[in-house]
């Protein structure tokens, strides 16, 4: 038993230290050496982006990627990138296999990850979208918003209670929207998606440009897509 626990005491010292190793400044000479920056922005582009700009785009800007991904999740997609999209970012093109995006060196992951969450939006607001799992009327009132109100599966693909495979493929897949994303980003798309996208697909809930949704909706729609698992 002693024995057990010295291991748990040096595994549990061991871990921080591990991860403080990545370093953000090295993901970031990484970025630009393995030619991420050829694709993706790490800055915010300016208000008023044209539509011909948008499409000249090769890859998603990068400036709050790391207010929106889980660095769980980007850890292992960067080891063995797959679509998210049925449609490649570059062109309104079905995505084929293997995925366009390269994988990423193993030895290259931990310090990119760590640049790459580095990469936040400083007004978003965190805390804001409660952690714990839903009530049974929030998950209902969220899945009501989502696939009966607003029919975002026409877009966005995700996996039903019975186990099946629904949903459009023009929009991220949402499968693992749980796993992947920070529901607190959800809400602040969700809220402002020309903020993310100077030349959104996605519709406007919130206010009365598109459907007047107030924020106790958009917190609704954000926790239950934080359920949604593989």
């Amino acid at each position: 038993m002693r024995r057990s626990a010295a291991l748990v005491l040096a595994a549990a010292l061991w871990l921080p230290a591990a991860a403080h190793a990545a370093s953000a400044e090295k993901g970031a000479a990484g970025f630009q050496a393995l030619g991420c920056d050829k694709c993706h922005a790490v800055t915010r582009p300016a208000a008023g982006m044209t539509l011909a700009e948008r499409v000249a785009r090769r890859g998603p800007d990068l400036w709050f990627i790391g207010s929106k991904l889980r660095a769980e999740w980007l850890t292992a997609w960067l080891a063995k990138p797959k679509p998210i999209s049925g449609i490649r970012y570059d062109r309104l093109a079905p995505e084929t296999d293997p995925p366009a995006h390269p994988a990423t060196p193993s030895a290259d992951v931990p310090d990119l990850v760590a640049y790459l969450m580095s990469l936040t939006d400083a007004e978003m607001r965190s805390g804001v979208v409660p952690s714990d799992r839903p009530s049974p009327r929030e998950m209902l009132q969220g899945r009501i918003l989502f696939s009966r109100e607003q029919q975002c599966f026409a877009c966005h693909r995700l996996e039903t209670r019975a186990g099946m495979e629904v949903g459009g493929v023009t929009g991220p897949s949402l499968e693992e929207a749980g796993e992947r994303l920070n529901p607190d980003w959800v809400l602040a798309y969700l809220t402002d998606p020309r903020r993310y996208v100077p030349v959104p697909r996605m519709p406007v809930y919130f206010g009365s440009v598109y459907a007047d949704y107030g924020a106790k909706e958009m917190v609704a729609l954000a926790r239950y897509l934080g359920t949604l698992k593989p």
